[in-house]
């Protein structure tokens, strides 16, 4: 079953769907986690992440699109990750400590509405840029680590992401999300 029937038959609430689910996507979930967490979650903890995903995706069935469903649960598995820690009182990677200084609506509005875009972006975009954006802006992962499982030599890994991150920054302006220096 591909991603197309996997997510229609999800938005049936097909159980065996769900299965399937789990089955192909365990794993990268797992990686996901471990990525954020920077493996100090404990092996129940990180299990009670997974399961949590999958129950995650299970109750929002009916939003999912095939065309974004491994981003949707990268995104889920790392908000639901950091969650875990935040509650576990895990020292957080500063890039992921949100301030709570009584910012107002007016920003976080902006925020999210950036937020979207900035996925509509991403999709857009060709999968190896794509894929190398995901993957170390998502995923954590280090362009070493990166480099190797994408086939590619560790400059040229640099080079694409570079390019890459222009590109985006590029589509971004043209859509009013820029800024003037």
């Amino acid at each position: 079953m591909d991603d197309i029937k996997l997510v229609h038959q999800l938005n049936k609430k097909n159980e065996k769907a769900l299965g399937v689910l789990i089955e192909r996507y365990s794993g990268y979930v797992s990686t996901v986690i471990r990525n954020i967490s920077r493996g100090v979650l404990d092996t129940g903890d990180s299990e009670e992440v997974i399961s949590d995903v999958f129950i995650t995706i299970w109750n929002n069935a009916g939003h999912l699109r095939a065309e974004t469903l491994r981003s949707y649960i990268a995104v889920i598995a790392r908000n639901l990750a950091i969650d875990k820690m935040r509650s576990k009182h895990i020292q957080l990677p500063l890039d992921e400590i949100e301030t709570d200084d009584g910012q107002d609506i007016e920003y976080e509005t902006e925020r999210k509405a950036l937020a979207v875009e900035l996925n509509r972006v991403i999709d857009e975009m060709q999968p190896r840029d794509r894929e190398l954006l995901v993957r170390f802006y998502f995923y954590y992962q280090s362009l070493p680590q990166i480099a190797e499982e994408m086939g590619i030599g560790l400059s040229a890994c640099t080079t694409a992401l570079h390019r890459a991150r222009k590109k985006l920054k590029k589509k971004l302006t043209e859509r009013g999300y820029g800024y003037e220096a």
